[in-house]
């Protein structure tokens, strides 16, 4: 059916309004049409392109015109920079470089929200191949005959290429063939190899092959090879089925291997010790069809790893790939090599025997020939005793002890194995012993190169000497350590590095033993460590003693083993729950420590921190609480309570002792009166109690005395009165004279003198009475009483007033006055009253005395 311009143009815009309703973007070919220079350009290349509006009349509403077009390259817009107006249909764009490997390139003219028509078309970008390099075929002689050949293409074309290999017969000789040759292509799978089949190939003849590069961007061809596919034959790889020790030599290898091949051939082994990276190789000439081959000049009891690989004879054939690997074993042989021998010599003074403990080094691998099963320790006399050797130790360790005579032979160290033993290490016994020489001066330093090494340093000695052993232990461990030692010969430096058995925060023991012809000198001595460590654990803390402002803590030593390095110093930190913490710093030495400037009754934390060079550990802590008071205070105070105890013990039992003398001088006897010369006095019996004369005397004199126990010296006094009679006259009593203190007279006259007594009678506490009795004949006078009583206060009858409150009346006295306590009193006067002084017992009889008389 025709369909005529008009319709068209009535159809288009049918679909443009169809597109402004939907909001489509259309491929409006009839519209608008792009057109590019080329779909594949060249990487990088300029590229340009136009898009004309083939009918201005898709636009609705409008006239289309060029400069409505919008250009995009994978749907991001182009900067109108790049456009070009040619004329009102024409828009160009010019990409200065074009660098993606696929791009869509569209132009568009836009009518409404969301419809647009364009035109768009796809651009490829790449590079022409390059040439291929390094042609190589190989042709395989397994059961299925093939070619291949491989090549180098060079870099990524970014395109589609083919790569084709081609072959072209040759007339007898390289390169000589005609037009129209046999050509025989290859096209190449993955763009460097290609197969030829069996099928394909003819042997024999020869070719000219190359490969040949294509894509839409150019051609090339590589280098022509001229070869035959017999020149280029690599043979499979040989099996080898056992590799076994030769039975007549210990240095030998049988390896047995197959190849199916009956062409000659030439093939090559090669061998490396176990656990050994670097290979050796040996090239053999075989023709037969199931091979042997012995590989020699091996190491004995070593084993090894072999591989094959074998190549066609001929000028340009390639090698087979390498066997896989197989391990052998050579047979054992006695070992070569002596141990290298240590010596420890126990006490043995008082024993004809010297006992000795061996340390001996393992044989190096090179020189084992096997697998050591075990030492031989002997004692081997001297030639001429015609004694056999002594079999004194068989061990698989590395050390024995053993016990020899003193005197001459030799000790001979062996290893054996399967096939023999070791050539002996032998020792004089008279130069094992240890002498008293000091050789080395005390210069020895220890310096750590890693963790698990360690540098000895020390000064040669001046004399001469023929090696050194150097030995280290473990002291670290909870058991007895394992020595290590190494020997150094006297011509190396004076150093040592020391590897085996070495580990971090470990200490070691390290000596040097110098050796001499006839024994070995004193050694020196240090410890170490390779790298030092915190301790891993701090020091457990107690109290010691406590005062009032000090305390004195303790603490144990850390075990060696969780020290971990040096401890330099010990820090104590203490504080109180109101102080802040305060520390004391204490050397390595000291373990006990006394805090001073404490409070009273204030309870404190303790902690101490032990430091090595590498950090400290804190330990545990402790609680104390000081006192209030000092001990010390208390025990001076019981010193002198125990002192005055004992003093006063001591007088107590001197008190005791001498009772009596003490007892006479605090308490003396008072006579008794019954004994008295009063007792037995009888008036006028005596010439001195007459009145001067022989006629009856006019009074009677006794002598009255107060005796007072003074409690303020612990002693008794007695107060005699004032003699009445101071001459053989005789005394009377003046009534007539008033005292002093109450007006009431008291006399006593003797021959004209008169007497005064002007104390009254004070009944005091405490006083014992007696009293002077005057008795006269001529005057009879009413008699005073005098009444005991305990108390203090005046009677009611004395004459004179009560004493002030603060005054005693015993004490208030003069002197003088003491001595007239003595009255005398007319014993007639009282005679009488016997009822009253039946009380007083001594008067009593002084008045029963009276009326015998």
């Amino acid at each position: 059916m025709l369909i005529s311009a008009g319709s068209i143009t009535l159809l288009d815009c049918l679909v443009s309004l169809l597109s402004l309703l939907t909001g489509a973007v259309l491929e409006a070919n009839g519209c608008i049409h792009i057109l590019v220079s080329a779909n594949t350009v060249q990487w990088e290349s300029p590229l340009s392109a136009t898009c004309t509006i083939t009918n201005t009349s898709c636009v609705v509403g409008s006239i289309a015109h060029a400069s409505q077009v919008l250009w995009q390259l994978d749907k991001v817009d182009i900067p109108r920079t790049q456009c070009t107006i040619v004329n009102s249909t024409v828009s160009q764009i010019n990409i200065p470089a074009f660098n993606q490997t696929v791009g869509l390139l569209s132009c568009q003219i836009r009518q409404g929200p969301g419809v647009t028509l364009q035109d768009r078309v796809r651009i490829h970008a790449g590079l022409p191949p390059d040439k291929p390099r390094n042609l190589t075929c190989v042709t395989s002689l397994k059961k299925k005959l093939r070619m291949n050949c491989t090549w180098d293409p060079g870099r990524d074309p970014r395109i589609p290429t083919n790569y084709t290999l081609r072959r072209i017969k040759n007339l007898a000789k390289c390169h000589n063939h005609d037009m129209n040759a046999q050509r025989i292509d290859c096209l190449s799978q993955d763009s460097r190899s290609c197969t030829v089949p069996r099928d394909k190939l003819r042997l024999f003849s020869t070719y000219d092959i190359s490969v040949i590069a294509k894509n839409v961007l150019g051609s090339t061809e590589s280098e022509v090879r001229c070869l035959d596919a017999m020149d280029v034959v690599k043979l499979e790889r040989p099996v080898i089925r056992t590799v076994l020790a030769d039975p007549l030599s210990s240095h030998c290898l049988i390896i047995h291997w197959v190849l199916d091949i009956n062409l000659r051939i030439e093939c090559e082994l090669q061998y490396s010790e176990h656990h050994k990276p670097a290979w050796r190789q040996v090239k053999v000439t075989i023709t037969a069809m199931h091979r042997e081959q012995h590989l020699c000049q091996l190491s004995a009891a070593t084993e090894y790893r072999v591989q094959l690989r074998c190549i066609l004879l001929g000028k340009m054939r390639y090698w087979s790939d390498w066997s896989l690997e197989h391990t052998g074993r050579t047979s054992e042989s006695p070992p070569v090599g002596f141990p290298d021998v240590w010596w420890h010599i126990e006490d043995s003074a008082l024993d004809e025997n010297m006992y000795i403990r061996l340390f001996w080094k393992e044989l190096k691998d090179s020189e084992t020939n096997g697998k050591i099963r075990g030492y031989r320790v002997t004692h081997r006399p001297e030639p001429e005793t015609n004694h056999p050797e002594i079999t004194l130790c068989n061990t698989t360790s590395l050390s024995c002890r053993i016990s020899v005579p003193k005197g001459d032979g030799n000790i001979c160290v062996c290893a054996y194995n399967s096939a023999g033993k070791s050539p002996p290490a032998q020792l004089a016994v008279k130069a094992l012993h240890q002498t008293d020489i000091a050789l080395l001066p005390p210069s020895l330093s220890i310096i750590p190169i890693t963790e698990h090494s360690l540098q000895v340093n020390w000064t040669s000695p001046s004399t001469e000497v023929i090696g050194y052993v150097i030995e280290w232990c473990d002291i670290s461990t909870a058991f007895s350590c394992e020595i290590n030692w190494k020997k150094v010969s006297a011509d190396s430096s004076t150093s040592c590095i020391l590897q085996e058995n070495i580990k971090p925060m470990r200490r070691y023991s390290i000596s040097i033993y110098p050796l001499l012809w006839k024994g070995v000198a004193l050694p020196l001595f240090t410890e170490a460590y390779s790298k030092q460590g915190a301790p891993l654990i701090g020091p457990k803390v107690s109290g010691n003693r406590i005062w009032k402002s000090q305390a004195e803590v303790i603490w144990e030593e850390i075990p060696i083993n969780k020290r971990q390095g040096f401890i330099r110093n010990y820090t104590i930190f203490y504080s109180n729950k109101k102080g802040p913490v305060q520390y004391i710093v204490s050397n390595a030495l000291e373990r006990r420590y006394t805090l001073t400037g404490l409070l009273a009754a204030t309870d404190y934390v303790v902690q101490v921190m032990a430091t090595t060079d590498a950090g400290g550990t804190n330990g545990s802590a402790l609680n104390l609480t000081t006192k209030k008071s000092d001990d010390g205070n208390m025990l001076t105070v019981l010193a002198w309570l125990f002192a005055l105890l004992l003093l006063l013990s001591i007088l107590l039992l001197m008190c005791f002792l001498r009772r009596r003398m003490i007892t006479g001088h605090l308490w003396p006897k008072v006579p008794n009166p019954a004994n008295s010369t009063l007792a037995r006095w009888r008036p006028g019996s005596q010439p001195q109690d007459r009145n001067g004369s022989d006629e009856n005397p006019d009074c009677i004199v006794s002598s009255f005395t107060f005796l007072q126990k003074d409690t303020r010296q612990n002693a008794a006094s007695a107060v005699k009165s004032n003699q009445l009679i101071e001459n053989e006259k005789g005394v009377s009593i003046n009534s007539n004279r008033k005292s002093p203190n109450s007006g009431e007279t008291l006399h006593c006259s003797s021959a004209g003198h008169t007497r005064d007594v002007c104390t009254p009678y004070h009944n005091l506490s405490g006083l014992a009475q007696y009293a002077t009795v005057l008795h006269s004949k001529d005057q009879k006078v009413p008699p005073t009483l005098f009444l005991r009583s305990d108390s203090t206060q005046p009677l009611l009858h004395e004459l004179t007033p009560s004493p002030k409150p603060n005054e005693n009346p015993w004490f208030t006295m003069s002197a003088t006055n003491d001595s007239e306590l003595s009255q005398d009193i007319s014993l007639s006067d009282i005679v009488g009253e016997e009822e009253i002084w039946k009380t007083f017992p001594l008067l009593w009889g002084l008045v029963s005395e009276h009326k015998g008389d």
